[in-house]
C-alpha cells in the first residue's frame, strides 16, 4: 500500500468542523488524495461503460430491426446508436458512482488499508473527503452532460428518425391543442400545415357574461397578428343557452396579441430541451392558462437525476462504513452490498411514486419540486446522518 505521509497522520478527527481545512485539502492534493482518486476513477469509468452497454441493448435491437426490415442504411443506424449514448450514460451515472465507491471501500477494508490509516491517526472523516468530493464532481459532470449533450443528441436523433425512418420532415408545431389568448378567447386548431401557414377546422370560444360566443371556420390563415378565417359561422346564445343568432361568413379577420408559434411547442420533448428552454416553455404555457405540472416535474428532474450521483455515493459510503469493519468481515460486505442494492431499488420506486404524484397534483403538498427532489432529500438525509456519525466517532 502507498505510504502515508506523516503530516496526514497528525490530522485530527475534527476535520468536518474546520471549513478552511476542508477547502485547503480540496485545493492541494496529498498522496492519500491522489491514491483515492486513482482507485475511484478506474472502476467508475468501467462501470459507466458497462452500464451504457447494458442500457443500449434494447435500443440496439430496435435499430437492427430498422436496418434489416426498414432499409435504413448502416451509417444511419450507427449514428442513431451514437446519439443515444449521452442520455443512457447520464441515466446510469448514479449507479456507476455507487459501484466505484463500494468497490473502493470494500477493497480497502479487505486489504486492511482502512485499519492501517486509522492506526496511523487518519480519521474516517479525512478518508471520506476525497471520495465525497469525487461524488460531487461526478454530479457536476452528469449535470453538464444532461444540460448540453443530452438535449442536443436527442434532438438530432429524433430528426434522423423522422427524416430517414419515417421519411417525413420533422413537424414545426403541434396540433389538437387548446390554448388561451391574452383575454377571454380560447382557440382550438385541428390541423396545421406549417409550410403554408394554413389551419383547418378552427374554433374560437369567447367568454361573455352569459353564454359564450362560438366562432367556427373551415380554414384560417395567420399573418403576423391577424387571423383570416374563411367559410365559417358565428353563433350567439341567449340567457337560456339557446342559439339566438347565427351568421355565416366567407372571410373574417380577427386580431390576436400573440404569435402563432407561441401557442405551440416546436415538438421538442422535455428530453430535447435544456433547463432554460423548458423553463421558457413553462412560462409561455402558463401565460396561456395551460397546466404545466408535467413539464415542471421534468424541469426539476433535470437536476435531481444528476444529483442522485452524490446521493448514491453517500449511500455506498454509509453502508460500507457501517457494516464493513475489517478485512475479514465478509458477512459485512455481503450485507452492505445487498442493502445498497435494495436501497437503490427502493429509491427508484420512490422516484416513480413522487414523480407521478407531482404530475397529478392529487396530494397538494407534493409540488413539482418535491415530486422530483423528495427521494433525493429523503435518502440524502439518512445517508448523510450515517456518514457524519461514522466520520465523527470512528
Amino acid at each position: 500500500m502507498t505510504q502515508i505521509p506523516s503530516s496526514l497522520a497528525r490530522e485530527k478527527p475534527t476535520l468536518f468542523l474546520n471549513f478552511t481545512f476542508f477547502v485547503r485539502r480540496l485545493l492541494f492534493f496529498t498522496t492519500l488524495d491522489r491514491y483515492l482518486i486513482r482507485q475511484f476513477v478506474g472502476p467508475f469509468l468501467l462501470a459507466v461503460g458497462g452500464f451504457v452497454v447494458i442500457g443500449m441493448i434494447d435500443i440496439l435491437f430496435t435499430l437492427v430491426d430498422l436496418f434489416i426490415n426498414s432499409s435504413v442504411s448502416f451509417f444511419i443506424v450507427v449514428r442513431l446508436l451514437a446519439y443515444k449514448v449521452p442520455a443512457v450514460m447520464v441515466l446510469f451515472f448514479p449507479m456507476a458512482v455507487l459501484f466505484a465507491v463500494m468497490l473502493l471501500m470494500v477493497r480497502m477494508a479487505k486489504d486492511n488499508e482502512i485499519t492501517v490509516l486509522r492506526a496511523s491517526g487518519i480519521s474516517t472523516g479525512r478518508l471520506l473527503i476525497p471520495i465525497i468530493s469525487l461524488c460531487i464532481l461526478a454530479t457536476l459532470i452528469a449535470l453538464f452532460t444532461n444540460e448540453t449533450l443530452v438535449p442536443w443528441s436527442n434532438k438530432i436523433s429524433d430528426s434522423l428518425i423522422n427524416q430517414s425512418v419515417n421519411k417525413t420532415p420533422p413537424p414545426d408545431i403541434a396540433e389538437n391543442v387548446f390554448f388561451k389568448d391574452q383575454g377571454s378567447r380560447y382557440f382550438y386548431i385541428n390541423k396545421v400545415h406549417p409550410k403554408t401557414g394554413i389551419m383547418e377546422n378552427v374554433l374560437v370560444y369567447e367568454v361573455s357574461e352569459a353564454y359564450p360566443r362560438v366562432t367556427t371556420a373551415k380554414t384560417a390563415h395567420w399573418d403576423q397578428k391577424t387571423w383570416t378565417l374563411t367559410h365559417g359561422y358565428i353563433q350567439d346564445y341567449d340567457d337560456n343557452g339557446m342559439v339566438s343568432y347565427t351568421s355565416h361568413f366567407e372571410d373574417m379577420k380577427i386580431n390576436i396579441s400573440r404569435n402563432l408559434n407561441s401557442f405551440y411547442s416546436d415538438q421538442k420533448t422535455p428530453y430535447e430541451m435544456d433547463s432554460r428552454e423548458l423553463k421558457e416553455q413553462i412560462n409561455t404555457l402558463q401565460k396561456g392558462g395551460v397546466s404545466t405540472k408535467n413539464l415542471a416535474v421534468e424541469y426539476y428532474m433535470k437536476s435531481s437525476l444528476p444529483g442522485a450521483c452524490l446521493i448514491f455515493g453517500l449511500i455506498g459510503i454509509a453502508f460500507c462504513t457501517w457494516f464493513v469493519q475489517s478485512g475479514k468481515d465478509w458477512w459485512g460486505v455481503v450485507i452492505a452490498v445487498c442493502t445498497a442494492v435494495l436501497s437503490v431499488g427502493f429509491y427508484f420506486f420512490i422516484v416513480a411514486v413522487f414523480r407521478a404524484l407531482g404530475k397529478s397534483g392529487i396530494v397538494p403538498l407534493i409540488t413539482p419540486f418535491l415530486g422530483a427532489w423528495a427521494p433525493n432529500i429523503l435518502f440524502g438525509c439518512v445517508a448523510s446522518a450515517i456518514v457524519i456519525y461514522q466520520a465523527t466517532y470512528k
